[in-house]
Parts: structure tokens; C-alpha cells; sequence
């Protein structure tokens, strides 16, 4: 982490002084806006971690699912988090993140996590027809609680 930030330090010096001789900066900016994502997501994995290890939860506030806030847990035995949250276990997170679940995956699972409480058991490659374009997606396997 501390690399990153030294990374993001230096490239808001960087982009500084050429902004000054006149250069275009815009690739840098986009790069510094990189690193500063990174660096975000990993300081709330260190802060996840922190907590996992203290009480066996933590919210999140997912931008990725319209800034819901989300309870996740290092396992299916954790207790004692807030009740009225969609759960998500480490395993259906790492499964999901692994293989890489599209944004439209993404929102399926959640609705089925707030209505039912479902749990993802897998996700599995797909591909399906856009239009005249061939993309490739994923599709989450759940199962009701």
C-alpha cells in the first residue's frame, strides 16, 4: 500500500510540473485515477481483514451494486451482524470476483440475495446473443436459503 501511495504522490508531482511546461497530462490523470482506486480497494480489504478478525463481519457500501450497503462474512457460522442486509459469504465473493460476473450477473444475484436470501453456489461461463454481436457472460448459479 505504502508503494501506491508514494506511486500516486509522485504522480501528482509529476502531472503538476508538466501541467505547468503546458503538456498534455490527461494519460497520467487517467493512470493517477488507477492507482487511487487501487489503493482504495486495498484499504478496505485491510479494514475488512481487521474486522474479520475481530467480530467475523463488516458492511460494505458496494458502488458496484447502486451503493448498497451489503454485510459480508468470513463464513457461513459468523453471527451477530445487523439484520436486513443481503450476506455475502468470502467464498461466494471470491467466486464471483474469479470469475469475473458481468454487471447484469451481478444485479440478478443481489435481487436474489434481498428477496429470498439466496446463496451463489457457482457461476459458470455463458455466452449469449446482443443484437448481431456475440458477447461473453456469466450467469450465477443460487440457491434459496
Amino acid at each position: 500500500m505504502d508503494d501506491i501511495r508514494s506511486r500516486i504522490e509522485r504522480g501528482r508531482k509529476a502531472i503538476k510540473i508538466a501541467g505547468e511546461k503546458g503538456m498534455d497530462t490527461s494519460y497520467w490523470e487517467k493512470e493517477l485515477a488507477q492507482l487511487e482506486v487501487l489503493a482504495q480497494a486495498e484499504d478496505a480489504a485491510r479494514r475488512t481483514g481487521e474486522l474479520w478478525d475481530k467480530q467475523g463481519w463488516c458492511l460494505w457500501k458496494c458502488s458496484a451494486l447502486d451503493d448498497d450497503i451489503i454485510v459480508v462474512c468470513r463464513d457461513e457460522v459468523s453471527a451477530g451482524y445487523p439484520k436486513g442486509y443481503p450476506v455475502y459469504i468470502e467464498y461466494e465473493l471470491d467466486m464471483l470476483g474469479r470469475d469475473k460476473a458481468n454487471h447484469d450477473s451481478l444485479r440478478l444475484i443481489h435481487e436474489a440475495k434481498k428477496l429470498a436470501g439466496a446463496r451463489v453456489i457457482g457461476v459458470e461461463g455463458a455466452r449469449r446473443v446482443l443484437g448481431d454481436k456475440l458477447s461473453k457472460g456469466l450467469w450465477g448459479t443460487i440457491s434459496p436459503d
